[in-house]
């Protein structure tokens, strides 16, 4: 995997953002007849590989909880799904264009779609007299067009606003307060869960309540916790978020957000912090690689999960797929064989039994315009709606393999 946010991106991004947030503050986009963008902010594309885990101190958080519930069980079955992250993070789409991608993502039986739900973004501004100020215009705008294609969003709550940072101009670090942190991310799911103030807000819309969030995106990641992954602090920030959403709402699934080695982070987190131990909600992977790779990867996580007594604990795939140039990208697959990955892939994470509890590829479009850049080739459909690619038939077969029966060479179950 390559690194899509070097300097110079992170700053452009930056830039949009502030951009964006300066209009957000006078627009309400959803239901806004003059808005014509549907959603415009930087964010993550495609992150890289995890690095070394360092130690496992934290760098700035309250004691979490302790009163935690216990773990949630795991869901019956398994969802399906696709990453739309660009849609609404890149500042090209018009809603007539958002909703026409939304309505072919729709068309091939997929049923969750996975974006950032960003907290820079809501919450540009610190809280003033212990007050926070949520500008919701964002967040509305993605729910708003998923449910209208009865999709639902599996959010990422990320990344920290400027005022938060712990680590100056560094938005993927993490907030020097978890509980600031803990308190949007119970602010989303009152506004986006079942019977939340959205719902009631749009009365007329398709309900498609947020059932499991994602706490933050790689943390096992230096690009994604700056300036190196702390598995004891990220554990801290987890529990005080899952603290958080249980008040307002216990029955949502909080997730270990998606990691790329967690045969290695889980147990650095729960030798660090005992405390997590029978109050995850499920842990989110990235198991990048070839179709083989792939599977293996889901099986290796799964057996750390046994070994660490989480063999109850089910696993979200919330990232996997193929970019398709350069040729020299570590997740490179020629045009000609990712349709083949991903249907093959998607048929064994069907028929897996492995605990796994939802599979969504990454990603639906993406810009297509480098091709020095990895990061604008993970895309299936075509960047600016059109007919339908090798890539998104390839999608919907994969769906249906993975929904349909077994087929005779399906892979065996994992072992506990």
């Amino acid at each position: 995997m390559s690194d899509d946010h070097g300097p110079d991106e992170r700053q452009a991004q930056r830039r949009r953002l502030a951009a964006v947030l300066a209009v957000l503050v006078l627009v309400v986009i959803v239901g806004a007849a003059a808005a014509d963008l549907i959603v415009l902010a930087g964010s993550s594309n495609k992150p890289p590989p995890g690095a070394p885990i360092p130690g496992t101190t934290a760098t700035a958080a309250a004691p979490p909880p302790a009163n935690q519930n216990a773990a949630l069980p795991a869901p019956s079955g398994e969802v399906f799904g696709v990453n739309v992250n660009h849609l609404f993070n890149d500042v090209v789409y018009t809603r007539a264009q958002v909703d026409a991608q939304l309505a072919s993502v729709q068309t091939t039986g997929a049923t969750v779609a996975r974006t950032d739900a960003l907290w820079e973004a809501v919450q540009p501004l610190a809280p003033v007299g212990g007050k926070a100020q949520y500008n919701w215009a964002f967040d509305d705008a993605i729910a708003h067009a998923l449910a209208s294609h009865h999709l639902t969003w599996m959010p990422i709550i990320d990344y920290t606003p400027t005022w938060d940072e712990s680590v100056q101009g560094q938005e993927h670090s993490p907030p020097l307060s978890f509980t600031d942190y803990g308190d949007y991310a119970a602010a989303f799911v009152a506004r986006y869960g079942a019977g939340g103030t959205f719902w009631k807000q749009y009365p007329s819309l398709p309900v498609e309540p947020v059932t499991t969030v994602e706490i933050w995106n790689e943390p096992d990641s230096a690009e994604f916790w700056v300036p190196s992954p702390q598995p004891g602090a990220y554990g801290d920030m987890y529990l005080t978020a899952r603290a958080a959403i249980e008040k307002v709402n216990p029955n949502v699934r909080v997730l270990i957000g998606g990691l790329t080695d967690p045969t290695h982070f889980l147990p650095a987190m729960f030798g660090a912090r005992p405390l997590l131990k029978d109050h995850v909600d499920g842990v989110a992977i990235h198991p990048y690689g070839n179709p083989a790779t792939v599977i293996s990867k889901v099986r290796a996580a799964r057996a750390t999960m046994v070994s660490l007594g989480m063999a109850s604990v089910p696993l979200y795939v919330t990232e996997f797929g193929w970019t398709t140039s350069p040729s020299s990208a570590p997740d490179y697959a020629p045009a000609s064989a990712r349709p083949g990955y991903i249907t093959q892939t998607l048929g064994q994470l069907g028929h897996l039994s492995c605990g796994v509890a939802a599979s969504l590829l990454y990603t639906w479009v993406t810009p297509d315009i480098d091709p020095r850049n990895a990061q604008n080739w993970y895309g299936i459909a075509n960047t600016f709606g059109g007919a339908g690619t090798a890539g998104t038939a390839a999608f919907t077969s994969g769906l249906s393999a993975a929904t349909g029966p077994a087929q005779a060479n399906a892979p065996a179950p994992c072992p506990g």
